[in-house]
């Protein structure tokens, strides 16, 4: 192929692409499917909402076939690509993300320090998870919450029953608290806001951090801070509890010792087959074992404890609560080097080091 007819050809495409993945109002007869009636009756008849407010808002949706896409296929069968812990961490552990996390820390200092106060979650948890979600709110996502999470519910290849839940429970928020839900953009999975919380999650544990006598998950990092805090305090964190702590495993026995997400041994139990905890004496009780792979190098291992668990309800990913807890720790020495070298310019002492 010439390479100008190849030009062609490969703008066509794309062009052909970004039409095909662009929302599009759904069909016009959307509202009379029987699953979105049966949906809009339910809603009308247990909420008590008005079937015309439904039919309008439903009726604005706009069919967005790449959340499907972003949301995946079925679980297959086939072999995954090599998994590169490495890899995922480089994304976040960056010199403009700990900065970032630095101001975002000096900026909300006490209204970190009162979330860790009231629910024990310290500060640099709260800011690493906020990091890796938004970036502290530099990327919320772009879809209209109501068009992912409607095309997924009735649209999409798996999980409908969860995102027809999530989509009923946009709809509540939105009564509930006046948000236009055709407003409301986020994730290609309906998260929103600052902690990229579903709206199940939104109604349940978002607080209202700055006293303004709203919640605002969108446009308020206070609230995002309290909120944060609040979820992980809600699904069991421990205050002064280690989340992890790097592990040596006898050779040959990460098949029987190696479970993924699951605390399914007794700390003392593995300490008896050989595993070597790193740091401080771990806490008592149940631990998973995870591994953090890096192709062509020697693997990481690493202890999970309670805390762990706990960010891991927010995704369940080893590497992203494990990419979490480096970026926390990484925006807290980041955060102490530049007191203490402040701290000495100011003094103007030559014994400082740093």
């Amino acid at each position: 192929m010439k390479p100008l007819a190849a030009k062609l050809l490969s703008t066509f495409l794309l062009a052909g692409f970004l039409l095909a993945a662009r929302p599009v109002m759904a069909s016009p007869d959307f509202l009379s499917r029987p699953d979105v009636r049966s949906f809009i009756e339910s809603m009308s008849e247990e909420y008590g909402i008005d079937i015309s407010d439904l039919e309008r808002i439903l009726g604005d949706v706009r069919h967005t076939p790449s959340a499907v896409r972003l949301i995946g296929p079925e679980p297959s069968s086939a072999p995954s690509p090599a998994r590169s812990y490495a890899r995922y961490r480089a994304r976040f552990l960056t010199p403009e993300l700990i900065a970032a996390g630095t101001s975002f820390w000096a900026l909300h200092a006490e209204d970190l320090a009162r979330a860790e106060a009231e629910f024990g979650v310290p500060s640099e948890v709260i800011v690493g998870i906020l990091g890796v979600e938004t970036f502290f709110g530099r990327n919320t996502g772009s879809f209209r919450a109501i068009d992912a999470l409607a095309t997924i519910a009735f649209d999409g290849v798996r999980r409908q029953d969860y995102f027809r839940e999530e989509l009923k429970e946009l709809l509540l928020l939105a009564r509930d608290t006046g948000i236009d839900p055709l407003v409301i953009k986020g994730s290609y999975a309906g998260a929103m806001g600052l902690p990229q919380f579903m709206p199940s999650s939104y109604r349940r544990y978002a607080v209202d951090y700055d006293g303004d006598g709203a919640i605002d998950l969108l446009g308020s990092p206070s609230d995002a801070i309290g909120s944060v805090a609040r979820y992980m305090k809600a699904f069991g964190w421990v205050s002064g509890e280690t989340p992890a702590a790097p592990v040596r495993l006898l050779p040959g026995s990460e098949p029987d010792l190696v479970s993924g997400l699951e605390r399914v041994h007794d700390v003392s139990e593995v300490q008896g087959k050989g595993v070597v905890f790193s740091g401080r004496d771990p806490p008592a009780g149940l631990v998973s074992i995870f591994e953090l792979p890096t192709p062509g190098k020697p693997s990481k291992f690493v202890a999970g404890f309670t805390n762990f668990e706990v960010v891991t309800r927010y995704n369940r990913s080893t590497f992203y609560a494990s990419a979490v807890l480096e970026l926390g720790e990484a925006i807290q020495k980041a955060r102490v080097s530049a007191y203490l070298f402040s701290d000495c310019a100011r003094n103007v002492s030559s014994s400082c080091s740093i």
